[in-house]
């Protein structure tokens, strides 16, 4: 499990006045890799009494927030770790409730994919010429709009001879037999280049 960028967030409860909520920072922002579980620790201090506490991740984030542990008594210093796992960009935020409902109050959080990473590839490995153009050309068949509308004309004809009799025998032969070129060309085609 990684650790992200930002470490963690403090929050100190009931030291200014009962059930009181202070942040070390009322906006965090995590930047992490996507598709893994990061663990964001939060740090809770408590100057009073134990205090029921209980997190709660807003709407945009509760998807990708899930907290390890959470709606206990917080006696002294108590941490709280955040499983976060991300895709793509998230905003949001994490309220806090101290004394089952006494007091509330939040902070938001901005949770950042890290860039993609490019991965160098040496030019003079590949031989020049050889795969490119086996590419080129899978995907001018692959993806060329006439031979998709062509192949679908086709489809659509032999369906119709198969359920009805609206097409003649000919027709449905001759779309059958166009289908199944279309479909080895393309077959070969991708085999080729892999």
């Amino acid at each position: 499990m990684d650790q992200p960028k930002q470490s963690s967030q403090q929050i100190v409860l009931n030291r200014t006045r009962f059930n009181s909520i202070e942040f070390e920072t009322k906006h965090v922002e995590l930047v992490m890799p996507r598709g893994r579980d990061v663990k964001f620790p939060i740090e809770i201090s408590n100057y009073g009494a134990p205090t029921q506490i209980n997190l709660t991740a807003s709407n945009e984030i509760e998807d990708c927030v899930r907290f390890l542990h959470n709606d206990f008594a917080a006696v002294g210093k108590t941490v709280v770790d955040a499983i976060v796992h991300i895709q793509t960009q998230r905003h949001g935020s994490i309220a806090v409730t101290v004394g089952y409902g006494a007091n509330t109050d939040g902070f938001n959080i901005d949770l950042i994919a890290e860039p993609y990473q490019e991965i160098a590839t040496d030019p003079g490995l590949a031989v020049p010429g050889e795969e490119a153009k086996g590419y080129r050309e899978v995907s001018q068949i692959s993806t060329h709009p006439a031979v998709k509308v062509v192949a679908a004309l086709a489809f659509i004809l032999v369906i119709l001879k198969l359920f009805t009799d609206m097409v003649p025998g000919y027709v449905g032969i001759a779309s059958a037999i166009l289908l199944l070129v279309i479909l080895i060309m393309y077959k070969l085609f991708t085999t080729s280049s892999q």
